[in-house]
């Protein structure tokens, strides 16, 4: 997806996502996300790769014992999928290489999962966590730090010593709750899948305007974020397609992810989101974690630690108003610019305001960037992890900032 951040903005700084500088003069947000956008999210790879393997989070000390929720149903419109014997062998090479689904689904676990770890073993614990509401941002067989951070977060809701690494105990404990199906199922492709609009996004904020929406560029972007997976890693599953020759009935290769939540069942009393930790974090009202996802927050953005705010609005599918004046280096003369919603916008489907001016969450048009690229006062998540958490929090659900600083506690 566009790689375009956007200020969830923050007050007192007044700093914009993904920006350099200070922004000098007020923001203003509105239920139509009237919000500064920051322009092309610039983070390198390099940078990405290296923040992927910091282990600096696991010095916070908000990683503390809590409980999870239970595996998720199926994803509609996949094949079910049976569960597996798990064969685990203590260390040895995993590849993906030459092997197709059934030889990925049936492929032994390599232990422990740390590191740089990549392959069929790392692909099936992403997919479990996932299953069980442990989001892992994008799913691409890949370990890192937003896998580690979940299973960290996971260890300490079920008395395993946390480390955030995978070893026997971690893993049939996430396999057992997640139901231990096969991680790739097969889908078949409908004809809502292909139908589009699908809209070439162009760079500047004054071109966006003239488009009918913030759409998905393609059917791969499409297919990629309804199945948690980064588009690239989905093109691999699927070595044979050619997505832009995808017709209805044809079957690919998927992740088999938890299903999306389309009604309201509100049961998050309270979200911590740790600044240093790239962590999201959300809990019943009897204290137990029901929901982790990995998130982009602003590194320079250093609220009360222990400052609580609540979710005033829920607002899905916002229009996007750019308005020059809220940037000092920006001329006030500039025309404003209004964009369409879509899963594009840089506030992604749906925004959810918080109760201190400029605050809010929402979702985000580069899932890849979630929990590794730096902004600047965002509360940026995936949009599939923005919509879960929309329908299950409500107005006056408590929203805590924490780890303010690397080596706070909270």
């Amino acid at each position: 997806m566009k790689k375009i951040g956007i200020a969830a903005a923050i007050a007192a700084a007044f700093l914009a996502c993904n920006h350099p500088v200070e922004k000098r003069v007020a923001q203003r947000v509105s239920n139509d996300s009237d919000v500064p956008w920051a322009g092309r999210d610039d983070t390198s790879a390099q940078a990405r790769a290296q923040q992927r393997y910091d282990l600096a989070w696991r010095q916070l000390q908000s990683f503390r014992a809590q409980q999870a929720l239970a595996q998720a149903a199926q994803q509609p419109g996949t094949t079910p999928a049976p569960k597996m014997q798990l064969n685990v062998i203590e260390g040895g090479k995993d590849s993906f290489k030459g092997l197709d689904m059934n030889g990925i689904n049936s492929a032994p676990v390599h232990l422990p999962i740390t590191g740089n770890a990549s392959g069929p073993s790392a692909l099936r614990v992403q997919v479990y966590l996932d299953r069980n509401h442990f989001s892992v941002g994008t799913i691409d067989g890949g370990w890192g730090k937003n896998s580690a951070v979940a299973v960290w977060q996971w260890q300490r809701s079920h008395g395993i010593a946390p480390s955030g690494d995978v070893d026997d105990a971690t893993l049939r404990s996430i396999a057992d709750a997640a139901g231990a199906v096969a991680p790739l199922v097969s889908y078949q492709v409908t004809d809502d899948d292909l139908k589009g609009p699908f809209v070439h996004i162009p760079d500047s904020v004054y071109d966006q305007q003239s488009l009918p929406c913030m759409c998905y560029e393609n059917v791969r972007e499409e297919l990629a974020e309804k199945f948690h997976a980064d588009d690239d890693f989905l093109s691999q599953l699927n070595k044979d397609v050619k997505f832009s020759e995808l017709k209805a009935g044809d079957t690919i290769v998927v992740p088999n992810v938890r299903p999306p939540l389309t009604q309201d069942q509100p049961d998050i009393a309270k979200i911590a989101v740790s600044i240093a930790g790239n962590s999201f974090d959300a809990f019943d009202s009897s204290d137990r974690l029901i929901l982790h996802a990995p998130t982009t927050v602003g590194s320079t953005y250093d609220p009360s630690p222990d400052e609580t705010l609540h979710i005033v609005s829920i607002n899905w599918n916002p229009n996007f108003h750019y308005d020059p004046t809220l940037y000092a280096e920006v001329p006030d003369d500039r025309p404003d610019a209004h964009l369409k919603p879509g899963p594009n916008s840089p506030v992604g489907v749906v925004w959810m305001q918080l109760s201190k001016q400029h605050y809010g969450i929402h979702g985000n048009e580069d899932p890849s960037s979630i929990g590794y690229a730096s902004s600047h006062g965002c509360v940026r998540l995936t949009n599939w992890d923005a919509t879960e958490v929309a329908h299950r929090a409500q107005k006056g659900t408590l929203v805590a900032f924490v780890d303010t600083k690397r080596g706070k506690s909270d």
